[in-house]
C-alpha cells in the first residue's frame, strides 16, 4: 500500500502573487499621490493655457502671467504647512499700467478635486476681449 501524500505547491506561485499585489498597490498608491497645486484652465485670445500654482510662504514673489493683453496672477499662500487662502487676480494691461478687472480670495475649507472658482468669463474695457478660467485644487489634502 502506498502512502497518501499530500500535494505540494513546489513554485509558490500564492507567495509570487501576494508579493506583486503588494508591489502593486504601493506603487499605485505613491504614483497618485501628488503635492496640493491649484491648477487653472484658461482661454484667452482664441488659445488654450493650463497653469499650475504651488503653495508659497512668500506670496510677493509670485509673478503674474500675460495672456495677450490680460494678466493672470494666482497666489496660494501656506503658512506651517496648511494653506491660508487662494488669491486670484485678473487685469487688462492699458499703456503704461493694468486695470484690475477682477479679485477674488477663496479661505478654508477647501474642496479638493473639483471646481473652486467655476467658470469665470471677463471681458476686456474696451473691444470686448474675452478671457475664461476655471481653477481647482489638486492633490491630497
Amino acid at each position: 500500500m502506498m502512502p497518501l501524500s499530500t500535494p505540494r505547491n513546489s513554485c509558490g506561485c500564492p507567495k509570487l502573487y501576494m508579493a506583486a499585489g503588494l508591489a502593486f498597490s504601493f506603487c499605485t498608491s505613491f504614483a497618485t499621490t501628488q503635492p496640493v497645486h491649484l491648477q487653472c484652465q484658461l482661454f484667452a485670445g482664441g488659445e488654450d493655457h493650463q497653469l499650475v500654482f504651488l503653495p508659497t510662504v512668500s506670496p510677493y514673489t509670485v509673478k503674474p502671467t500675460d495672456l495677450e493683453r490680460f494678466r493672470f496672477k494666482a497666489v496660494v499662500s501656506q503658512s506651517l504647512g496648511h494653506i491660508e487662502h487662494i488669491k486670484i487676480t485678473v487685469s487688462y494691461r492699458i499703456a503704461p499700467q493694468a486695470l484690475i478687472l477682477q479679485q477674488a480670495t477663496y479661505l478654508p475649507p477647501f474642496v479638493f478635486n473639483q471646481t473652486l472658482t467655476g467658470r469665470q468669463q471677463l471681458y476686456s474695457p474696451n473691444l470686448g476681449r474675452e478671457l475664461t478660467y476655471d481653477c481647482s485644487l489638486r492633490g491630497a489634502p
